[in-house]
């Protein structure tokens, strides 16, 4: 008994096609074809060679005769021109209370803040309530004056105690 394999007529002609086809690419591999002669063969002509321009310049169209090409962009997907970016300006930072401390008067029930402007030099007195550029002073008390802005900022000023 021989325990051989068996080999079917379509598998045979497989393999062989196979072994064919592994020559082929073997000898493309080993001996590359050299530039030029496949376009050669083509044309029927041994002297390919490319159509030469002579003189011939080439003048690019005035920007004018492009306005639809400007307009329309090939690398974009709606064909737009996107929208430059406008760049939000961050609001300015509100401005600092401009005051200075310089006393309190208290008499009855009413109470005085004085205080000194630092942009005029100006001395300038504030109830309870009242309003300077914004701030509205808030408390008064024995030592110092409490100012807010819109419910935002808040600020206390204190009496100089070398003043």
């Amino acid at each position: 008994m021989s325990s051989g394999i068996v080999l079917g007529r379509p598998t045979r002609m497989l393999l062989v096609a196979n072994l064919v086809l592994a020559l082929i690419v073997t000898a493309e591999l080993l001996l590359p074809a050299r530039p030029g002669t496949a376009n050669a063969a083509v044309a029927g002509d041994s002297s390919a060679t490319l159509p030469e321009f002579g003189d011939t310049t080439i003048v690019a169209p005035p920007l004018s005769q492009l306005v639809d090409m400007m307009e329309r962009p090939l690398f974009y997907t709606n064909r737009r021109m996107p929208e430059p970016e406008v760049a939000q300006a961050a609001a300015p930072p509100p401005a600092p209370l401009g005051l200075k401390l310089e006393g309190i008067a208290i008499s009855g029930g009413a109470r005085v803040a004085v205080l000194r402007s630092l942009t005029s030099n100006g001395l300038v007195q504030l109830d309870e309530g009242e309003v300077h550029d914004g701030w509205t002073l808030d408390r008064i008390g024995a030592t110092s004056a409490t100012f807010s802005r819109d419910g935002k900022q808040s600020t206390e000023l204190a009496l100089d105690p070398a003043g």
